[in-house]
């Protein structure tokens, strides 16, 4: 396994050896609502896993561009200062998890640096984690991964303290998934 570092944003994830990340710097306001997508790296080959990095001033995202392919609902997330929480809510199209307004974001699973990894109704395999209320990381495929959510769970914002044996059961993990394509 090898570990990327972003010096710039402020975390890193670990990744195959096998597998080499390739940069690609931008500002695409459409892929996330909300938000202005900087810089995606794809792990491996094209149409693969890819990390997108996300800034977002209003404190919000949304996983699927406005528009996007039917059935498939939005995920919409955004930070409520006055709760101190995520909220989730479902912008267009019919929520996965039932209708209603906002309502409290599920975190309660995390990355081995403590951040939440909120779930996602894209299309393929995705996990949005906010590394700040203004920043995010979201992992996904293009549909053919099948360590997606192992790769996610590495990610750690830059000087976090990880536990040895955290550390050691999601690499375990992740090279146990990537071994399965």
């Amino acid at each position: 396994m090898r570990q990327y570092v972003d010096a710039k944003y402020r975390f890193f994830f670990w990744f195959p050896r096998a597998l080499q990340v390739t940069t690609t710097i931008g500002r695409d306001r459409r892929s996330f609502p909300g938000g202005i997508n900087v810089k995606t790296l794809a792990v491996g080959e094209p149409g693969g896993i890819s990390v997108s990095v996300v800034v977002s001033p209003k404190q919000t995202i949304t996983d699927e561009p406005n528009g996007h392919a039917a059935p498939i609902a939005q995920t919409k997330y955004f930070y409520d200062a006055a709760g101190g929480r995520w909220m989730v809510a479902f912008p267009e199209g019919d929520s996965p998890f039932g209708g209603g307004g906002p309502r409290p974001a599920d975190v309660s699973k995390t990355t081995i640096g403590g951040l939440p990894m909120l779930p996602s109704g894209a299309r393929f395999d995705a996990t949005v984690i906010p590394l700040s209320t203004t920043l995010f990381l979201v992992v996904k495929d293009g549909g053919g991964s099948g360590f997606t959510r192992e790769l996610a769970k590495t990610v750690a914002p830059a000087g976090a303290r990880v536990s040895p044996g955290a550390l050691a059961a999601a690499l375990r993990a992740e090279a146990v998934a990537y071994a399965k394509q």
